[in-house]
């Protein structure tokens, strides 16, 4: 009797056993729901129910099963019950462990599975992609709860993308990998390429839009592996960011959880900010105190945050060079300083040249020359309005492709300027094979040149230089009647800074250029304290 209840007892316990990961499914999935958004909500509402109604139904099926037993029955097939119980209690646990916890979706030994299976029936050649959510760990480092919510729309949403019959599977936390079969890898390819565009589109989170920054990897079969595993390995080893590279590598030092929070929110923010006109330019003029005129401006980049007001280009741009962002950050400035000069010549200002930063980023731009000459041409604009300036070290990272470029560039017609010359260590043989026309002094010379012997031995080094490349030579930074006096000493007669303008809105430096009070002591060349009230200085 004692073993006809244990056997009873034990067949309903393992009966109600079988539901338990149904039930935990369930809990699971009822958490997210309580955080999803409708697109995540109606999937999971379906996969409980049908969670629930298979769990039920295991458990009533058994439990009839049990009931329907004699006690000789019972007692007699409990040895042979127990193990296929058993057994069907493996299957179900290996299941739940095969799928991840947030997203639902198969893990990689699925994955594995499958390319096995494909390869096994005789797979020629394959494709297997790996795409991974870059902005995970950083989002977790600060809010768990909103990274997993974003990791399930990022789920959700690559599900969707990707076409029925092709096999998905959660090979890390924020990585997924798509296995493509035997269809070929030319066909394969442009699937990709489309799955990635489609999961790297905004995400609603609560009041946050979350531009993901996504990486994108792949192998081939047979060529890179030859199972699921080596595939893997070989396609997370080629995880790159499509079109604009990987963001920038830099050394990391502890930051706080709020720190962390901050700048990846003020991420998220530049990756709206063009979208949203939060970026305006401003000009600072550039002033020829020998020919007594102005030259043009350098158009400067600013920020306007909707809740932070006024951003800093220090803080912002290196954020924009970590982003990837540099090259399209580097058109809208382009084209919004060339909508400027174009502004300036139906006013009259016909000679005036605006110039603009070029990053190293945008330097590795195989089609910038195309891009320079189809925004002139947009504006309406000759070759001869723009100049671009490009720092020292950028210039010297890489001094071949910079030639070239230089004289591409200068060919159209196109003046390039050297920036922040001195800051950096260029080899004066590489200098002297570069085609540019302009030589920026940097500010660090030009600061308290009055003041600094050294300095003053500096900058009459490098106009000398310039002199003798026939190089116009700048100096920029300055900030007092005391330096411009020094740098005219040494032979220097254009100037940039603050002693002359700040940097002006577009309204008030064409305000300024048209001024005749202000140019008729440009050409006296007079001492100048400048007047600039009533003028938006920015």
């Amino acid at each position: 009797m004692a073993l006809k209840r244990f056997g009873r007892t034990s067949l309903l316990a393992l009966a109600r056993a079988l539901s338990f990961p149904m039930a935990a499914l369930a809990c699971a999935g009822l958490g997210a729901i309580s955080r999803g958004t409708p697109a995540v909500v109606i999937p999971l509402i379906a996969a409980i129910l049908a969670a629930v109604v298979v769990a039920a139904f295991q458990r009533f099926r058994l439990e009839r099963q049990v009931a329907a037993l004699s006690g000789d029955e019972l007692g007699t097939g409990l040895a042979a019950t127990l193990p296929a119980l058993a057994s069907r209690l493996h299957a179900l646990a290996s299941r739940e462990a095969h799928a991840h916890p947030v997203t639902g979706l198969p893990t990689r030994e699925r994955l594995n599975e499958a390319v096995a299976t494909d390869i096994a029936a005789g797979a020629s050649t394959a494709l297997l992609g790996v795409i991974r959510f870059v902005d995970y760990d950083r989002l977790a480092g600060f809010d768990h709860s909103a990274a997993n919510l974003a990791l399930q729309h990022f789920a959700t949403r690559l599900t969707s993308a990707v076409r029925a019959g092709r096999i998905i599977g959660q090979i890390d936390r924020d990585c997924f990998a798509v296995w493509f079969g035997d269809g070929g890898v030319e066909a394969a390819m442009p699937e990709l390429r489309a799955i990635a565009y489609v999961v790297g589109q905004e995400i609603e989170l609560d009041e946050t839009v979350l531009s993901p920054v996504i990486e994108v990897g792949l192998a081939e079969y047979p060529r890179d592996g030859a199972d699921g595993a080596q595939l893997i390995l070989r396609a997370t080893s080629t995880l790159a960011r499509p079109g604009e590279g990987h963001r920038q590598a830099r050394p990391t030092e502890p930051v706080s959880a709020q720190s962390a929070r901050d700048r990846f929110l003020l991420e998220q923010d530049l990756a709206q900010a063009i979208a949203e006109n939060q970026l305006t330019m401003v000009f600072q003029p550039v002033v020829d105190l020998r020919a007594g005129r102005m030259l043009g401006a350098e158009a400067l980049l600013r920020w306007d945050h909707p809740r932070l007001g006024p951003v800093s280009p220090a803080k912002f741009i290196p954020i924009v060079e970590d982003m990837g962002l540099s090259e399209r950050y580097g058109l809208w400035v382009l084209n919004a300083a060339c909508r400027e000069a174009r502004l300036w010549r139906d006013c009259g200002l016909n000679d005036m040249k605006v110039a603009v930063n070029l990053s190293a980023h945008q330097l590795l731009d195989p089609d910038l020359r195309t891009k320079v000459e189809r925004t002139l041409a947009r504006h309406g604009l000759g070759a001869g309005a723009l100049e671009l300036e490009l720092t020292e070290t950028a210039a010297m990272a890489d001094a071949e492709r910079t030639s070239a470029l230089f004289g591409a560039l200068r060919a159209m017609g196109v003046s390039m300027a050297i920036d922040d010359f001195g800051s950096g260590y260029s080899s004066l043989s590489y200098l002297k094979n570069l085609p540019f026309d302009k030589l920026k002094i940097d500010r660090e010379f030009v600061t308290d040149v009055d003041q600094h012997a050294n300095s003053r031995a500096i900058c009459s080094a490098l106009l000398e230089l310039g002199r003798g490349l026939n190089l116009l030579v700048l100096a920029e930074g300055v900030e007092t009647e005391a330096e411009v006096a020094t740098l005219r000493d040494l032979g220097c007669d254009v100037f940039q800074g603050y002693h002359f303008s700040k940097p002006l809105s577009a309204e008030a430096f064409r305000a300024l250029a048209a001024d005749p009070a202000w140019l008729a002591r440009l050409k006296r060349a007079a001492p100048l304290s400048l007047d600039l009230q009533g003028f938006q200085i920015a």
